[in-house]
């Protein structure tokens, strides 16, 4: 049996696909893997790049273009590995992600998941981020099982699409990420997912993402307003965890608080005031305390203020400096 399915879901990655593919097939490991490339309707000459590798364990599948979500779900569907992870075609792995999340996992049957550290830079930004932001290369620390995921995710967010191996039985169960969803997918799917056992941490950084330059190259504002648009209620975010929660626990209400802060920025970007205005109300008090959450929580209380605060934060988006 192969050890671990590696899903790519790929959309005009050209830019940087063989530096993301080097960095799985240069991995020193004793464990098999198969890579999986889910072509979603590329423009480029990705497809090309693929077929000129050498690799045998290479697996190309092309669809047309329906979001990464379907991408992904496509690959668990094809995928023949004990184990199974992400990576973006814009990102990379650093040496030891497959011997370490593998290794991990073998010795842990209760997790259902191991997560690493994620190291993002962007052009833009004045310094490189951890993820969660205490950890970096100076301060390694020995694989943990989290004893509490969704406080722990609600501190840190600390969950990269491309930062984990999961169980193939456990996410085939899950259904795979929702397909409905085109902004917090992810977040939706590591908390449902983590329902299914326990979690574990590396906190060594494994995994960089550096792919911003690309996304911006694609149209970065016409990304986020389609993702925007796209943000549900958080009662439509949340239907598939609760069915399997026994009670709402305080963990989960801060993970929600979290995920609902993100989407209320989202709804009020693309001027859903009253949603958003009423999920504030009710959630506010969860939400992160960055000053975004701040801010929300200050002017939630009339439709003015409301207003106010909508029309400077799309004015903030709409300048933004990514050079």
């Amino acid at each position: 049996m192969t050890d671990l399915s590696i899903i790519i879901p790929l959309y005009n990655g050209a830019l940087l696909l063989d530096r993301c593919l080097d960095s799985i097939f240069n991995q020193e490991t004793q464990y098999s893997y198969e890579v999986i490339l889910v072509d979603d309707g590329s423009t480029d000459n990705s497809v090309e790049l693929i077929k000129a590798r050498k690799e045998p364990n290479i697996l190309l599948y092309q669809q047309q273009n329906a979001g990464p979500a379907v991408a992904r779900n496509k690959g668990i569907e094809l995928a023949k590995g004990k184990y199974v992870a992400f990576i973006d075609a814009d990102d990379y792995w650093n040496q030891g992600y497959i011997q370490k999340t593998v290794d991990f996992l073998n010795t842990h049957n209760e997790c259902v998941a191991v997560s690493v550290t994620c190291k993002n830079i962007a052009s833009f930004a004045k310094f490189a981020s951890y993820n969660p932001s205490w950890m970096d290369d100076s301060k390694k620390g020995n694989p943990i099982v989290l004893k509490d995921f969704m406080s722990y995710w609600a501190s840190y967010c600390h969950v990269g699409t491309c930062s984990t191996t999961m169980r193939t039985e456990q996410v085939k169960q899950s259904g795979g990420m929702r397909t409905d969803l085109r902004v917090t997918e992810d977040y939706e799917f590591w908390l449902y997912l983590s329902t299914f056992g326990k979690w574990g941490l590396i906190p060594e950084v494994l995994y960089i993402s550096d792919g911003g330059d690309v996304t911006q190259s694609q149209g970065w504002l016409s990304k986020m307003e389609r993702r925007w648009k796209n943000a549900p209620s958080i009662a439509e975010w949340e239907k598939r965890i609760i069915t399997r929660l026994p009670e709402l626990t305080n963990s989960y209400q801060k993970a929600k608080g979290r995920v609902s802060r993100n989407l209320t920025y989202c709804q009020l970007l693309s001027d859903r005031l009253n949603l958003s205005r009423k999920e504030a109300l009710r959630y506010g008090k969860y939400f992160i305390k960055d000053p975004i959450g701040k801010l929300m929580n200050l002017a939630k209380y009339t439709p003015l203020t409301w207003w106010m605060l909508a029309k400077f934060l799309k004015y903030r988006e709409y300048h933004r400096k990514l050079n």
